[in-house]
């Protein structure tokens, strides 16, 4: 306790009543709420009356271990969890007054979608145009917001077929007596409002309530914790609006900014110590947060030294970008005692991290891609490679495998099987055999038709690759591998293959992006061609793969949503451009105060060392545009009256060398 600020002490002293802490980024708000627990039981308060609720079981289970470790035991009966374990604890006792069983079981999302696909077979919806998962992120959504079929009013077609979907997925999930994720929460709420005498049970037993992460809660969420504290209102809360960033997944700032008014007697501790960064990073993320206007005005002040000038470096595409900050880690490790676990390089799309992975590949750096997939492990860049090495070797078994049926051609696993065993009892290739499909009367004639297509396929682009490199009329690599995509329609298989529509663009940003390195591959390259393309994806691939630690070291590249919660001595944000941060569709739908939340909590993951860059060109969809700076950075300006608007680049980045090394 003696180690603790103020701010701290006054938040782990309260008693009674309810507290909101706000707390700036990192300013020790978990170590908050686990020091209350602590105290709270050393003071005369029995555990099972403390009910402390946070969103990971990672982060519940370290809670945990810390309160263990402080009181050199456990504490009988003290509730730490997850707002969904929290939910499995009561209706494991009370789910029968709701017409369900005791013994109920909980779905896995695999579960959830198997269900769907059923239910689009009854309901006669065509699968190839509609994914099972996009059902389930409706679902989800309403779900998330308390909303229940009957009380949905449709806007358009899709969402009339998710409210029948819907329907029946609720009745056959309660005919098989199961719940899914979201039902753990909303059916805890249901039993409490259905049975004033079962909340009032849970009220008497759960007196003192904590919450972490409050900023991050959904509708469900907040409902759930609004009923178990209407009693005694003894409910501390505490978390960041500034660093509110999952709209996307439910969350409600709102929430949050509203907890003064559901709450009128709150008592309001803003814990504004930062132990992380230095002043000079954290001057900068306040200049930027500051513009938004939900949010409760706090500063944070730095406890560190004022530390080295951010660093803003304008990089002429992509490819320099990448150049740049892998040149500038690999000068600092080589210039000081630090190794590259020491650094992060973040993002504001996962896309963008292929022209770095190929930086850092290049110069040696060992590195992790964070909460995704590496590049070229996502299922949409090897479905495409798989493609192009059988343009290259149409003998190539495994790649054939893979794409064959991709987009679906009605080529079947029944048939794949008979055409495989045909291949061995003949001792040729798959490929070869394709080619006797029509000839055999044991494949569907829509398998062949399929095969037929396929083969069409692989032959004509397997020409067109092995045209003389010499010959006018060849187009170039790029060219060629846009003309096939559209020629399968590989968009749409996205959007229909894709849970979500945010998802099918994710996987659409990735194409773009693996577009673009080939088109940067054959401009670097005199002796470009397919084949040495493909090689050199291989090489860079070869002796990647590691054991799980391994994957825990070198530079770490995320997305910011992945690098909430996390520090690093060094961190590289990156495309610091208008259309990337901010994203180009908050500034359509005019939205941007999540998107200036981002770069706040970006800016804060760094303790020593922040750089920032941008692209004054960047590559899309084949064609090379120019880049404006992001209004963010005009943000971090103190002292500058003129808007970049108003200024070209060159005056633009004069400007800021009042506050930044650039």
């Amino acid at each position: 306790m003696s180690k603790l600020n103020p701010e701290q002490l006054e938040a782990i002293n309260h008693r009674t009543g309810p507290l909101l802490a706000l707390a700036g980024a990192g300013s020790g708000k978990t170590r908050v709420i686990t020091e209350r627990i602590i105290n709270l039981i050393r003071t005369g308060v029995d555990p099972q009356s403390i009910l402390a609720v946070t969103f990971t079981n990672k982060a519940a289970a370290e809670m945990r271990a810390r309160i263990t470790k402080l009181m050199s035991k456990k504490p009988k009966n003290l509730v730490v969890s997850t707002f969904h374990s929290f939910g499995v604890r009561v209706l494991k006792s009370e789910i029968d007054k709701l017409g369900y069983k005791k013994n109920f079981t909980i779905y896995s999302s695999n579960d959830c979608k198997t269900l769907v696909r059923t239910i689009l077979k009854e309901l006669r919806i065509n699968t190839m145009n509609f994914n099972e998962g996009l059902f389930l992120w409706y679902i989800d959504n309403w779900k998330n917001s308390l909303i229940k079929y009957d009380e949905i009013t449709p806007k358009e077609d899709i969402e009339r077929m998710a409210i029948n979907v819907y329907e029946l997925y609720q009745r056959y999930l309660k005919g098989y007596n199961a719940l899914d994720f979201n039902d753990l929460i909303n059916l805890t709420i249901e039993l409490y409002i259905q049975y004033p005498d079962i909340l009032e049970k849970y009220q008497d037993r759960f007196r003192f309530i904590m919450v972490d992460e409050y900023q991050d809660t959904n509708a469900a969420q907040y409902k759930l914790i609004s009923l178990l504290a209407s009693k005694y209102k003894n409910i501390v809360v505490v978390g960041d609006d500034d660093q509110s960033i999952y709209a996307f997944r439910g969350a409600d700032i709102s929430n949050i900014l509203s907890f003064e008014q559901e709450y009128p007697d709150t008592k309001v501790i803003t814990l504004s110590r930062n132990y992380r960064s230095t002043k000079s990073i954290l001057d900068a993320a306040y200049s930027v947060i500051r513009n938004n206007t939900q949010r409760k005005d706090k500063l944070v002040i730095a406890e560190g030294a004022k530390g080295d000038p951010l660093i803003v470096t304008a990089c002429e595409d992509e490819r320099d970008e990448a150049s740049y900050v892998a040149d500038s880690i690999l000068s600092k490790v080589d210039s000081s005692n630090i190794s590259y676990d020491d650094f992060a390089i973040l993002f504001r799309m996962n896309a963008q991290s292929r022209s770095f992975e190929e930086a850092l590949r290049i110069r040696g750096i060992q590195y992790s891609v964070v909460g995704t997939f590496q590049f070229y492990e996502r299922k949409e860049i090897k479905d495409i490679l798989a493609y192009l090495n059988l343009f290259v070797n149409p003998d190539d078994e495994v790649s054939l495998l893979r794409v064959i049926n991709l987009p679906k051609r009605g080529i079947g696993a029944e048939s794949m099987n008979r055409l495989n065993t045909r291949s061995i009892d003949d001792g040729v290739s798959l490929h070869d055999i394709l080619w006797k499909a029509n000839e055999m009367t044991d494949i569907p004639p829509k398998a062949k038709a399929g095969v037929k297509d396929f083969l069409e396929i692989i032959d004509y682009y397997t020409e067109r690759f092995h045209v003389d490199k010499n010959d006018i009329e060849r187009p170039n690599m790029y060219e060629l591998i846009q003309h096939f995509l559209d020629n399968i329609n590989y968009h749409n298989e996205l959007y229909n293959s894709s849970d979500t529509k945010e998802q099918a663009v994710k996987k659409i940003e990735n194409v773009d992006s693996l577009l673009n390195g080939i088109m940067e591959y054959e401009k670097y390259n005199k002796n470009s061609s397919l084949k040495n393309y493909l090689d050199k994806i291989l090489l860079m691939s070869i002796n990647d793969r590691s054991d799980d630690e391994d994957k825990k070291k070198g530079v770490m590249l995320m997305s910011i949503h992945s690098a909430k919660g996390l520090e690093f001595p060094y961190v590289y944000i990156a495309g610091m451009e208008e259309g990337l941060l901010p994203h180009h569709k908050s500034i359509e739908e005019k939205e941007i105060e999540e998107e200036r939340r981002l770069c706040y909590v970006a800016m804060t993951r760094a303790k020593s060392g922040l750089t920032i860059t941008y692209c004054t060109h960047r590559t899309k969809m084949g064609k090379v545009i120019d880049i404006n700076p992001s209004i963010f950075l005009e943000e971090m300006q103190s002292g500058i009256d003129t808007s970049y608007s108003e200024m070209d680049k060159d005056d633009f980045f004069k400007s800021m060398k009042e506050r930044f090394k650039v």
